[in-house]
């Protein structure tokens, strides 16, 4: 058999592509392939169906649409957006939380030292909708018998002969006229040697890594309770996450640390953010990245590493004897002129890390350098639940376009 559509990885974007073609395109043969568990089954943090977001913050952040329509254009953005919304309005009211500016005084200290602040609109969702709505979107599909699904079975290779696809899994081979890509959060290996094969990497360079702060509340007051995110040239430091607690996430053979907040074990009167730097790493970005998280796990015995923040200023921390993390010292001392206790009556934790494939060229239509071959959410380079889900609509409509 072959199928009209094969997408790989049904994490957000890969489900809500499936929804998409499922329910509007009813003609089309679709199959769905994942390395991990199946719906309602026990399943690692990052990989099964819906991938990282029953193990997330449940947080979709407005900022994503921008990166969005840069790709794909604001008028198919807002479309898929709204297409987004009334899916997750069948499970809970939409409702979108304002982001707080930080106060007046803050917002002037942080532009005199030359860094942006960009506020983070969102919708909070919570474990138990996340479950009604993976429930929710199981049963739609399952109802269109133009669908297929493949669990626990890892593909290990693509090979394009004559516009027909030819996947080779574990469990055997699948053909299909296209092909979906959006392995997301926890494919960026997987990703990375499916790039090199096929011979479309077209940008390895920068590798994105640095610490997570964690502070007390209070010391962030003039933040005002701000989810904001703050830039300036390689840096970006953010979202600010209130009251929850800094949890390690699984990547097989390391873990990178992430945040949690929307259950009652998770909170704390802390305050949380990435610090982030982009490090040019001329054609090993992607595998000074993976180095880096994996020497870092290491360094930290195999596990998530917290330590005072002072350590690093005064080169006492594990991984001051790291030279990739020079750069922070210099930073998190600019950053002491604006909240002068980040350094005495802060931590950090690591592996802080941005999991990311090297780059490959996403046509407006996501279509990759090979024809009939698209690629949506992390594996396409952008980042973030919401992103993930209006990329998985819109490749939805893309798909079913002759050429």
């Amino acid at each position: 058999m072959i199928y009209d559509c094969a997408i790989i990885g049904l994490g957000v974007g890969g489900v809500f592509a499936l929804h998409r073609i499922s329910t509007k395109y009813k003609e089309m043969k679709v199959l769905g392939i994942e390395a991990s568990r199946p719906p309602s089954k026990r399943r690692s943090q990052t990989m099964g169906f819906f991938g990282m977001f029953p193990n997330s913050d449940g947080k979709l952040y407005l900022s994503n649409l921008p990166k969005v329509a840069e790709i794909i254009g604001l008028q198919k953005t807002k479309s898929s957006h709204t297409a987004v919304k009334q899916i997750l309005s069948q499970i809970e009211t939409y409702k979108i939380i304002k982001d707080r500016s930080p106060n007046l005084a803050m917002q002037n200290k942080l532009d005199k030292i030359g860094y942006q602040c960009f506020l983070n609109d969102y919708i909070q969702i919570y474990p138990k909708e996340i479950h009604a709505l993976s429930k929710y979107m199981v049963g739609i599909m399952e109802q269109n018998s133009n669908v297929k699904f493949s669990y626990d079975n890892e593909v290990l290779n693509i090979v394009k002969n004559k516009n027909i696809f030819t996947i080779t899994t574990e469990y055997g081979e699948f053909k299909s006229k296209k092909l979906i890509l959006s392995v997301g959060h926890a494919g960026w290996r997987w990703a990375q040697e499916i790039y090199a094969k096929l011979g479309i990497i077209e940008n390895n360079d920068t590798a994105r890594f640095g610490i997570r702060i964690e502070t007390n509340a209070h010391i962030m007051k003039d933040f005002n309770r701000s989810n904001c995110t703050i830039k300036k040239t390689g840096l970006e430091l953010g979202p600010l996450s209130w009251n929850g607690t800094v949890i390690p996430v699984d990547h097989f053979d390391m873990a990178i640390s992430d945040f949690r907040s929307n259950e009652e074990r998770w909170e704390t009167d802390k305050v949380s953010f990435n610090l982030i730097g982009d490090r040019s790493f001329p054609n090993q970005g992607f595998e000074q990245t993976d180095r880096l998280a994996k020497l870092t796990f290491l360094i930290a015995n195999d596990r998530i590493s917290k330590e005072r923040v002072s350590t690093i200023i005064n080169g006492r921390s594990k991984i001051s004897i790291m030279r990739e993390y020079d750069w922070l010292k210099p930073v998190i001392q600019e950053l002491a002129t604006v909240l002068p206790e980040i350094i005495t009556k802060s931590h950090f934790h690591v592996p802080t890390v941005i999991p990311m494939a090297p780059k490959i060229n996403i046509k407006s239509n996501l279509e990759s350098d090979i024809s009939g071959m698209y690629v949506i959410g992390e594996s396409a380079g952008v980042h973030g639940l919401l992103a993930a889900a209006c990329m998985g609509v819109a490749v939805g409509d893309f798909v079913v376009k002759k050429g």
